[in-house]
């Protein structure tokens, strides 16, 4: 009896997979609706535009033309109309600019709503950004027909500054350096984090993408810092107030200087005296040559003592 059972039970599950198939039959042709639709858009565009170029055949965007199922996936028809709107009235009129999504000549915001329609999930508090605040749009940083995928898509990498200074560089600082070529100065000095050695870019402390919480670092305070120096960070049973109000740039200059450890002073003791104005009578006999830290070793914060000596 009970083989007879289990034969039933596997006959039942057959027909309802049939069932099932023959119920999702249209679901697939409508699909293949969307694929042949893609197809015809895509074949329509390249009678002008070069859209197998060896750059941009290499672009990310054109996988939606090359797998319809993935395009089909996403809700989507081709790589042109994702981005650049509805073609037909472009088509119809024979090409031409105002009858569709071209990108330049639309307002910022309209750019960047464009790229988040696909990619808000990575990047939902763009236009919370200083980018955003200035009028940048992500076309700005980003070629959205560009074939470098390993950068990006990144639309610069630094020719402004001469080709030394772009094998200096990651591409990411090479891109943000045609703007911000005056930080990029600060890391000529002697002491400097190491990202023209390429050891570091700029996103490993900035990330363009989101909100500056503090002196337009990504992190909050100074855990921008410690996630690298970690033995800076604490926490500490009496913590120097500076770095708890001001992070580490109440005394470094983060991206370089002339003076040791990238402090803002030459002498530790003009650093020092930069807060503490009035300083205990027994000090008196102490100059601007005095190097505080001699007695004050734990300046970072201290686990044993106010006033960090040990």
């Amino acid at each position: 009896m009970k083989w007879r059972a289990l034969i039933f039970v596997s006959l039942a599950l057959g027909a309802f997979a049939l069932w099932a198939l023959a119920g999702a039959m249209p679901a697939l042709a409508e699909e293949g609706n969307v694929i042949e639709s893609a197809a015809e858009i895509v074949d329509t565009c390249s009678g002008c535009h070069d859209l197998d170029s060896p750059g941009y055949a290499q672009n990310p965007h054109r996988i939606l033309d090359r797998d319809a199922n993935l395009a089909a996936h996403l809700g989507v028809e081709s790589s042109c109309t994702s981005c650049h709107g509805d073609v037909s009235t472009h088509i119809e009129e024979g090409g031409g600019e105002g009858n569709i999504f071209a990108f330049h000549g639309q307002p910022p915001t309209a750019q960047s709503d464009r790229c988040l329609t696909c990619h808000s999930d990575a990047h939902p508090r763009f236009f919370a950004t200083n980018h955003a605040a200035a009028g940048m749009s992500c076309v700005s940083c980003h070629d959205i027909h560009g074939d470098d995928v390993d950068k990006n898509l990144l639309a610069s990498n630094g020719e402004d500054f001469g080709e030394d200074l772009q094998e200096d560089l990651g591409p990411v600082s090479a891109s943000c350096a045609n703007c911000h070529g005056d930080i990029l100065s600060y890391f000529k000095f002697n002491e400097h984090h190491r990202l023209t050695e390429g050891i570091l870019d700029c996103t490993s402390c900035h990330n363009p993408h989101e909100p500056a919480t503090r002196t337009m670092l990504g992190g909050f305070k100074q855990d921008q810092c410690v996630t690298c120096h970690q033995d800076k960070g604490g926490p500490f049973v009496f913590e120097h107030a500076s770095q708890r109000v001001e992070g580490c740039v109440a005394c470094h200059d983060p991206h370089g200087g002339p003076n040791r450890h990238m402090l803002k002073f030459q002498s530790v003791a003009d650093l020092c005296y930069s807060c503490h104005i009035v300083v205990p009578s027994f000090h008196s006999r102490f100059t601007n040559e005095t190097n505080c830290t001699n007695c004050h070793s734990s300046i970072h914060g201290s686990n044993f003592h106010p006033a960090f000596l040990k």
